[in-house]
């Protein structure tokens, strides 16, 4: 299956690059799980140390690219793009979310897309929360609304666009008031997604995404 699924971006989601060597994640997705790995990772040009770089329009390229394992690929591709250089030693935990759950999790992956599209982005997060229709065992929220974010931005009919909420934006929005001092950094429920993407929707109704970069950066690092 070729072509383009139709997403449209828009604001300025060049700005955040990762770099990344393939070899961290292959040694994970090989064998049967070969498929897991989208071939467009290995297609950019390599820096001169060996590297290579994905944008946020990189993922957004892999989303909108029609493929038998389009949903998988892009929960991939984020994955890729969220852990990076600095938290490559995280891989091995992380990629549990793929490889523990190797019989269910593209199913689950495009079970929450679908309830992104008829639902919205609330119920999806909903569902792939732990007791939902699509929860997948290791995937938390700071990962599975990147997902959700990559899948379902684009699309003009969804209910309050899908935002990434990781801890850096929890500790923004606890700074800006709009989460309670004593919300934690992860584990967050469905109440407070919908509060925070009513928050940045009313910010930047045309790009809500802005108000996430913006929250992002002000959540200092990790």
């Amino acid at each position: 299956m070729t072509g383009e699924v139709q997403i449209g971006v828009t604001g300025g989601l060049d700005g955040s690059w990762s770099k990344y060597r393939s070899a961290w994640w292959t040694r994970y997705f090989n064998g049967e799980l070969a498929h897991f790995w989208p071939a467009q990772l290995d297609q950019s040009e390599q820096d001169a140390d060996g590297y290579r770089w994905i944008s946020r329009s990189g993922v957004f390229d892999i989303a909108s690219t029609a493929s038998p394992h389009r949903e998988l690929h892009t929960a991939v591709a984020a994955y890729v793009w969220g852990v990076g250089f600095s938290s490559r030693w995280r891989i091995g935990p992380l990629v549990r979310a793929f490889t523990r759950n190797a019989d269910k999790v593209e199913d689950n992956l495009r079970r929450a897309a679908s309830v992104l599209a008829d639902d919205g982005a609330v119920a999806a997060y909903t569902a792939m929360a732990k007791g939902g229709c699509a929860w997948s065992k290791f995937m938390g929220p700071a990962y599975f609304t990147k997902y959700l974010f990559f899948i379902g931005y684009g699309q003009p009919d969804v209910e309050m666009r899908p935002l990434i909420l990781d801890r850096r934006v929890a500790r923004a929005l606890r700074a800006r008031g709009i989460f309670d001092h004593r919300t934690g950094d992860t584990g967050w429920p469905s109440y407070l997604y919908r509060q925070y993407l009513t928050y940045c929707s009313e910010q930047n109704p045309a790009d809500p995404v802005a108000v996430e970069i913006e929250l992002f950066n002000e959540g200092g690092n990790d």
